[in-house]
Parts: structure tokens; C-alpha cells; sequence
């Protein structure tokens, strides 16, 4: 029998059955901000690009710049016109590549998608053709250690990779995110978020919002384990919600490092004042299956609050606040 991409929350087999707080089971879609960019606005993407990385091409250093710039940087004045790569001023251990369309992108992480993050397909090493129509996420987001165990893999295995990933892994090595280690490579130090020219503008916001607290989740030590901390304080119904949401959408939520990654990111893609009306969006349909949700909603503000406290200490960033107008750059590619 074929292989099928794993069920998404648009159901192509079916709704996903979410569990609340263990005590029932729900068959929702659910209609998310970002959770519904990084899986359903795949439909636009553009025809196959006519040109690609070829064998040994390397990405070239990056640019310091805020996310801001990278948002409003002109394709046109990329220095290559397929990708470019920035080192995110505020957190210098994380690189944001910018592709020129999703089938760059596609060729760069979809891979890495499906063997770090995807339910089903951890730690497997699919090939193009397995991958064929395939579209893993419009945006992503990689640690040192998520990139070492893929690369080792596929040394190991003499899995042939695209150009563009073999690209990404001499960069991470050139950067310090991974680090030579005999024939292998070890996890070193920050991370790789990515997004694509083939979304919006608006968009391309939301994703970078998320795809940034990512990036502070693998460039400190401190907030990582906070975020662990905090996890493991919560009540097990709440970490139940959170691992059967991200079942939801695709990713392994039994993987421990991946759901809290997760986890800290969604609660904290939008300001606070928003918080609560982004979970009621699926709330409601909890509650007409008869659940209570009036708690869970004030559980999930709270431990929003908390996450925000520590950042805004920490690093003075709020929640859903990471891109900042600066008076550099160009008006948009």
C-alpha cells in the first residue's frame, strides 16, 4: 500500500481526535493563526523553479540584520536570487533563511521536516521520490542537535542529499551550530529558522513571529529550561491538550523537546491580549461536545503570562513582539 502524508487538521482523512484534559475525545478543525499557515497555504505554491542549487554551491555568510529587515529586504537586492541569509541581530546564534520560493525550501527542510518533527516519520530518511508532493511546513526551524542527528544519519548512511542541504549542513558547521566531530558532525551552538517569498506578507509575519521564539529556545540554555521547568509544572491534563494539538497538526507531540519547543512558541506568537481569543477560536468546539473549557483557557493565559515574564526580564521581548520597525532597508521583495 502506498505511504500517505499523516492525517492534517483540514482532514483529508478524517478530523483529528483531540483529547481535553482526558475526558473525552473531540473531532475538531481547527482554525489557528499559524498553525493553519504552516500546513494549508501550500495550495499556492508556485510552479517548480527553474533553477537550483548545483553540487557544491555554498550559501553565502550572513547578514546581520533585525527580522524586521529581513521581512523588507527587496529580493532584488539578494545576493543570490534563489536564497538569502541573514544572523538575527538581537540573538546572533540564529540564522533566518529567506528562500525565493517554496520548492528552494521544499529541497532545503522538508526532509529535515519529516525526519525531526513529522508524526509517523521521525528519525527515517525519505527519498525525493518518497517526498514527491510532499510539502512539509511554509516555515521551519532546526537546533543544533535536530541537525546533527539528521546529517549523521545520512552519512551513515550514505544517503544521498540535495544540494541545498548539504549547503545548509557546511553552513551550520561554518557557523558554529554544529561541529565537526571525527566523521561525524555534534550539536553546537544556536540555530537555522527559515520562511518563503512563496507567502504573503502578512503571512511571512506571522510565521517569523513564531519561527522566532524558536530561535531564542535553541540560542538559550536559560530559557530552554525554564520552558522545561515550566512544562513539567503543568497540570497533566494541560500537557495532555498541548501533545494531542500538536498530534493534530503533524508533529510527533510524544517527542519531549519538540512539544515544549512547540509549546512555548504558540503561546507566545501573539501579544497576550490576543491570547484569549486565539484559543476560544477552537474553545467553542470543545464546549458544544459538552467539555468545560472556561479553566483550560484561564490555565493557557496564565502559563502564557508566565513564559512572557521570563522574556521580558530576560531579554525585554514580549509575546508576539519580536519584529520591530527599523529605519534600514527596502519596502518589500
Amino acid at each position: 500500500m502506498p505511504e500517505r502524508e499523516p492525517t492534517d487538521i483540514c482532514g483529508r482523512e478524517g478530523l483529528p481526535q483531540l483529547r481535553l484534559k482526558g475526558a473525552c475525545r473531540l473531532r475538531v478543525l481547527l482554525v489557528i493563526p499559524v498553525a493553519f499557515l504552516m500546513l494549508f497555504f501550500s495550495a499556492g505554491i508556485s510552479a517548480a523553479s527553474k533553477v537550483s542549487f548545483s553540487s557544491g554551491q555554498a550559501l553565502n555568510d550572513p547578514i546581520s540584520a533585525s527580522l524586521d529587515l529581513v521581512l523588507r529586504t527587496p529580493t532584488t537586492t539578494w545576493r543570490s536570487p534563489l536564497i538569502e541569509v541573514y544572523r538575527w541581530d538581537v540573538f546572533p546564534h540564529v540564522l533566518v533563511i529567506d528562500t525565493a520560493d517554496f520548492q528552494i525550501q521544499d529541497r532545503m527542510f522538508t526532509r529535515l521536516a519529516y525526519f525531526v518533527e513529522k508524526k509517523g516519520y521521525r528519525g527515517r530518511l525519505m527519498t525525493n521520490a518518497q517526498l514527491a508532493g510532499r510539502h512539509g511546513w511554509n516555515a521551519h526551524d532546526y537546533g543544533p542537535d535536530g541537525l546533527a542527528a539528521f546529517f549523521n544519519a545520512a552519512s551513515a548512511q550514505a544517503f544521498s542529499l540535495n544540494p541545498e542541504e548539504t549547503a545548509l549542513e557546511a553552513l551550520s558547521l561554518r557557523e558554529g551550530i554544529l561541529v565537526a566531530a571525527g566523521n561525524e558532525v555534534a550539536a553546537g551552538n544556536g540555530g537555522v529558522i527559515a520562511l518563503s517569498r512563496s507567502s504573503s506578507d502578512i503571512e511571512r509575519k506571522y510565521l517569523l513571529t513564531h519561527e522566532s521564539f524558536h530561535g531564542i529556545f535553541f540560542s538559550s540554555p536559560d530559557y530552554r529550561q525554564f520552558c522545561f521547568d515550566l512544562w513539567d509544572s503543568l497540570p497533566s491534563g494541560e500537557r495532555d491538550f498541548y501533545t494531542s494539538f500538536l498530534d493534530g497538526l503533524g508533529y510527533d507531540g510524544g517527542d519531549r523537546f519538540l512539544a515544549v519547543n512547540e509549546f512555548q512558541a504558540y503561546l507566545m506568537q501573539q501579544p497576550l491580549s490576543y491570547a484569549r481569543s486565539y484559543f476560544q477560536r477552537f474553545f467553542a468546539l470543545f464546549a458544544e461536545q459538552g467539555a468545560s473549557t472556561n479553566q483550560l483557557a484561564d490555565d493557557l493565559l496564565e502559563t502564557a503570562k508566565r513564559l512572557d515574564v521570563y522574556l521580558q526580564r530576560t531579554f525585554e521581548i514580549k509575546a508576539g513582539q519580536t519584529i520591530h520597525p527599523t529605519a534600514q532597508g527596502g519596502q518589500g521583495g
